[in-house]
């Protein structure tokens, strides 16, 4: 017969091989866990990884287009600047050959108004630069 005792000991010996049998699986638990964990933070990061990578080649790729099209819209704002001052040119030669073909005109008609204007001009200079 067993004593209270021996129960007791067999009893509390039951329950340690219990909590330790718990134990080793909570800490299998807890080591399947962890590693699943870091697989899956590994996974994650290498996701993170090409995200990154793919958006530092979009970045990149929107540099080079933006640069690419600002060049362009340079050399089109120059060469339309350049036309214009073509354009410019062409019409002042025009305005000015248009202005002396008029006083030719004029002078053909009015040489009297031309001769006059020319000595009055030459008078008046000859008085202001006289005084100096």
């Amino acid at each position: 017969m067993t004593t209270a005792t021996q129960h007791t000991a067999e009893d509390l010996a039951a329950a340690a091989a219990r909590v330790a049998a718990e134990l080793q699986q909570a800490r299998d638990n807890i080591a399947h866990s962890a590693a699943s964990a870091g697989d899956d933070l590994a996974a994650e990061l290498r996701q993170l990884q090409d995200d990154l990578a793919a958006i530092q080649q979009t970045v990149a790729g929107f540099g080079k287009k933006t640069g690419a099209e600002a060049n362009d819209a340079a050399s089109r704002i120059g060469a339309a600047a350049a036309e214009a001052a073509r354009d410019f040119a062409a019409n002042a030669r025009q305005d000015a050959s248009s202005a002396l073909a008029e006083f030719e005109e004029f002078a053909r008609k009015n040489p009297r108004f031309v001769l006059g204007g020319a000595l009055s001009l030459g008078f008046v200079l000859g008085l202001m630069l006289g005084r100096r």
